[in-house]
């Protein structure tokens, strides 16, 4: 009994001893170590490193082609991103059941041939970006599900029309409501997802090369409470179609959107033209340097709108302006009015406008391009108020369906004004003269020229009688003088005049 207790003693010496020796060497181990050969480098090839993820603003979770896997055709990127390249419609689900996790919310599927899509399938429930872009779609339908996570979706390049996607564009995404990113750039959509940008909720749309979609469906997206909220990203690239009916006989204008930014401002300004009920109509006109800056300028519509006056406080650059139509009487306003400072092309066309004399020295009048008073109550043309308005050969002024007084001033002022500027009056020969005389320019001196006679219409005749009866008695004269020469005697008269103190001259 007393060996074993000895040799238990024994035991815990010795593991004591062993520790104490492993603490004061332990630093020792550490510095033999660090002094050891490296290992010669492994064989072994490194892995490739991960390819990065690109999100950035406007875009979803998105790949490029150089990182597409080769099989399968799907791969996990890191632990919530999956990337697919050159599948079809099976291959995708395929792949999609084996990748897709209850992790992955970001989704870029690369070149995809799928003829139906379906968005309602629960593999994409929890996704918060979705890609399926550079590929061909042939149909989208179903609707992504209720309460759908969805924060960015690309569907842009599939070759895409609004009839691939059900009987609306704003079916399949009815539910994304949680939306604020839409990329569905370079397809062939002729229909506009109101749905998304009239929610109260910031929202990035890119639509560019969608070139037919309405620009009334732009409008109406700007014009919504929610406008300042939508942002259209490559706004420059952007277009839109201002007319969709394709017949054969027109064209559709393509413009871009900035076009309906300008137009929303100039609404807004058309609205403050005076009187408050003429309701015209404003549009842009053409673009123009002034004072060094492009400009747009406009075209005011305020034709048969029962107006009494020209209107005033029309938008800034407004370049043209079409009031016909109306009962207007005076054209005072544009020589009182800022507004018509830009004015160049004025239509008066069947009103009540009986004189231009107010027009005397304004800019219009010597900056104008077309001037048309056709058909209203002219009763004279001062052509003293255009007198360096036909200078160069630019500048129309169309008269036609006035009946004018026509007088012997009509006749030798006013005709030979018409014909000197034929080129710049392109219907003078429809300007004629009241009473039924005809045109203007077929008036004879004849027909109009007539003035009362006073007694100097006959000055002319009175002098050439005195002319005639002094010649007759100087050749009385001469002949009694001759006679009584000749023969000694005084003919009748001359013999039965008194003498006369002065007869001695004679003599």
């Amino acid at each position: 009994m007393n060996m074993i207790v000895s040799y238990r003693v024994i035991d815990v010496k010795i593991w004591c001893y062993l520790l104490m020796f492993l603490i004061f060497n332990m630093g020792f181990v550490e510095t033999r170590l660090e002094e050891m050969d490296p290992r010669p480098p492994s064989t072994e090839k490194p892995k490739p490193e991960a390819p990065r993820v690109e999100l950035k603003k406007g875009k979803c979770f998105h790949m490029s082609r150089e990182h597409c896997p080769t099989e399968p055709k799907c791969t996990r990127v890191d632990p919530v991103s999956v990337f697919c390249c050159d599948v079809d419609s099976f291959r995708l689900k395929e792949a999609l059941a084996i990748t897709m996790t209850q992790n992955t919310t970001n989704l870029h599927v690369l070149n995809a041939t799928i003829d139906e899509l379906d968005v309602s399938q629960a593999v994409f429930r929890r996704l918060t970006s979705m890609a399926l872009t550079d590929g061909n779609i042939g149909k989208i339908v179903g609707q992504f599900p209720k309460y759908s996570s969805i924060a960015c979706l690309n569907i842009s390049n599939n070759n895409l029309s609004s009839a691939t996607l059900q009987s609306s564009i704003q079916r399949p995404f009815a539910y994304l409501f949680t939306l604020t990113v839409l990329d569905a750039s370079a397809n062939n959509l002729t229909e506009f997802p109101l749905s998304l940008v009239q929610s109260n909720r910031k929202i990035s749309v890119d639509l560019s090369g969608n070139n037919y979609l309405p620009c009334k469906h732009f409008q109406k997206a700007m014009e919504t409470n929610s406008s300042s909220l939508v942002t259209f990203l490559n706004y420059e690239r952007t277009y839109c179609a201002l007319d969709l009916t394709f017949n054969w006989f027109k064209d559709v204008q393509v413009v871009q959107i900035d076009h309906l930014r300008v137009q929303e401002e100039l609404s807004a300004s058309c609205r403050n033209i005076r009187p408050a009920n003429a309701n015209c109509t404003c549009i842009p006109d053409r673009l123009e340097l002034l004072g060094g800056e492009v400009t747009n300028l406009v075209a005011v519509d305020c034709s048969m709108r029962h107006l009494k006056v020209m209107p005033t406080n029309l938008p800034p650059n407004t370049a043209k302006l079409n009031v016909s139509y109306n009962n207007i009487t005076s054209l005072q306003a544009v020589s009182d009015d800022p507004t018509y400072e830009h004015l160049r092309q004025l239509l008066v066309d069947y009103n009540d406008i009986a004189s231009i004399v107010e027009l005397e020295g304004t800019k219009f009048i010597d900056n104008f391009m077309v001037f048309s008073l056709t058909h209203n109550k002219l009763k004279t043309i001062h052509t003293y108020v255009m007198s360096n308005c036909f200078i160069t050969t630019g500048p129309s002024f169309l008269i036609g369906g006035n009946y004018i007084h026509c007088d012997c001033n009509t006749e030798k002022v006013v005709k030979p004004w018409l014909l000197e500027n034929y080129k710049n009056i392109p219907d003078l020969k429809s300007l004629q003269c009241e009473d039924s005389m005809g045109p203007v320019v077929d008036l004879k001196e004849y027909q109009v020229c007539h003035t009362p006679r006073d007694w100097t219409d006959y000055i002319y005749y009175i002098i050439g009688l005195e002319v005639l009866v002094l010649v007759l008695l100087i050749s009385k004269v001469s002949y009694d003088y001759w006679v009584f020469k000749t023969a000694g005697y005084l003919p009748w008269p001359a013999n039965k005049m008194p003498r006369l103190p002065c007869d001695w001259l004679c003599e």
